[in-house]
């Protein structure tokens, strides 16, 4: 258990692309540079508001986290800042879940 009292720069790559976003009580490493797939999470902004998201390719669409299905010419409007490769939890010690 000596790897959770690492930095968190220790545990990942460093980049200057990297950053982590705390956004909607959801805690993620973003990279700006690496490509989403299909069913990829990626942070969003959407006319200037920052919102979580999952891709769908063919056709392109975007699933917002509030249940928004974005298409056609309302992509037009949102842009991509990053995708998520890894999200932050807490763990409790008082938790009772089995992780």
């Amino acid at each position: 258990m000596t790897f959770l009292l690492c930095p968190l720069q220790q545990l990942l790559p460093k980049s200057d692309t990297c950053y982590l976003v705390d956004l909607k009580g959801r805690c993620c490493i973003v990279d700006e540079l690496r490509r989403p797939g299909n069913g990829s999470t990626v942070l969003l902004k959407v006319a200037g508001i920052l919102e979580w998201g999952v891709t769908m390719f063919h056709p392109n669409r975007i699933l917002t986290e509030d249940g928004l299905l974005l298409e056609d010419d309302l992509l037009e409007d949102v842009t991509v800042v990053g995708l998520v490769t890894h999200e932050v939890s807490a763990l409790n010690v008082s938790d009772s879940s089995p992780v």
